[in-house]
């Protein structure tokens, strides 16, 4: 075998291994940083749908700091309020992530968002223990 003759095998090798690296690390990511129903990980994961509805609409957590996630719809964008003590936690823009953090007490709570039009629809119940 020639040096001229094995330079296309040597190109088809990193080629495959380009490709192999590419969907390796498509499969990494697709299986990291996210729960069951697709939200990403926290305490407390909601997705502010198009449709003016909290998914899911009933949270049951454990007290203490909670890392919370909200996830916009494509068509809105969402804020969530915790209605007994007024604090805005994260607000995120449509299509888009956003994540913060509340301490709160065992007791039932109501999230909500405040964004105008929203607050009548939007509305959960936060149960921590």
């Amino acid at each position: 075998m020639t040096p001229e003759s094995s330079r296309p095998v040597r190109r088809r090798a990193r080629n495959h291994i380009a490709v192999l690296f590419s969907a390796g690390a498509v499969v990494l990511a697709a299986c990291g940083g996210g729960s069951a129903d697709g939200l990403p990980d926290a305490d407390i994961a909601l997705l502010g749908t198009d449709m003016l509805r909290w998914e899911p609409d009933r949270v049951t957590v454990d007290a203490g700091t909670l890392s919370v996630a909200i996830v916009c719809e494509r068509g809105a964008n969402h804020n969530l309020v915790i209605e007994e003590t007024g604090a805005e936690v994260a607000a995120c823009a449509p299509g888009q992530t956003a994540f913060g953090e509340v301490t709160l007490d065992p007791g039932l709570y109501t999230y909500v968002c405040t964004v105008p039009g929203h607050e009548v629809t939007m509305r959960g119940v936060l149960e921590v223990r």
